[in-house]
């Protein structure tokens, strides 16, 4: 059952993000990526793609969109540790996958890894997905991370094709992978 606003007896709470949050969202968006990716990308590369993706403006207009399911874990002094969204009835250009919804973004701060947070996020995304009418969640994890691949297939994602990720000027290679979601297997692996 995933946290919708209480405190969990693991330190966080996950609760829905609202328009008052494009700030925050905007701040821990750009360095929970940077925490993941910057050790592994130009610098130049980095700061193109963060402007463009994390910039208040953009998550004041992601926010606002009603297809955009956006959550926030926080710790129990409300610092956010994590984040997650999901895009309703998103496919991708590529494959042929049904009622679909696509888990844009999936996030845990470092320090918290190992902590659930990320399988709490993941499951709530899940049920959200569900509960929308989707039955395939999908998503592209750059193939340079095998972290977040074993972390999606320990939890029923498998990879079914590949796409492109424009990271600045650096065109990226992504899997791309899907989970089915009439098979309720639980999420377990932290993240």
């Amino acid at each position: 059952m995933p946290i919708t606003g209480s405190k969990s007896e693991k330190g966080f709470r996950v609760r829905r993000a609202n328009a008052a949050d494009a700030s925050r969202l905007a701040r821990v968006g750009a360095t929970l990526f940077a925490q993941a990716f910057a050790a592994q990308n130009r610098p130049d590369d980095m700061l193109k793609y963060l402007a463009a993706a994390f910039g208040e403006r953009q998550q004041t207009s992601e926010l606002a969109d009603k297809t955009n399911l956006i959550w926030i874990a926080e710790d129990d002094e409300s610092h956010p540790v994590g984040y997650a969204y999901v895009k309703l009835r998103s496919e991708p250009k590529s494959l042929k996958v049904g009622q679909a919804a696509e888990l844009v973004r999936i996030y845990a701060d470092q320090s918290w890894y190992g902590r659930g947070v990320g399988a709490e996020l993941l499951r709530t995304c899940i049920d959200a997905s569900m509960k929308s009418g989707a039955e395939v969640l999908w998503l592209g994890v750059w193939k340079e991370n095998p972290r977040g691949i074993a972390f999606y297939q320990k939890n029923g994602f498998r990879i079914v094709g590949e796409q492109t990720f424009q990271l600045g000027h650096d065109a990226q290679h992504d899997w791309i992978m899907v989970r089915h979601l009439d098979q309720r297997a639980a999420v377990s692996s932290p993240l």
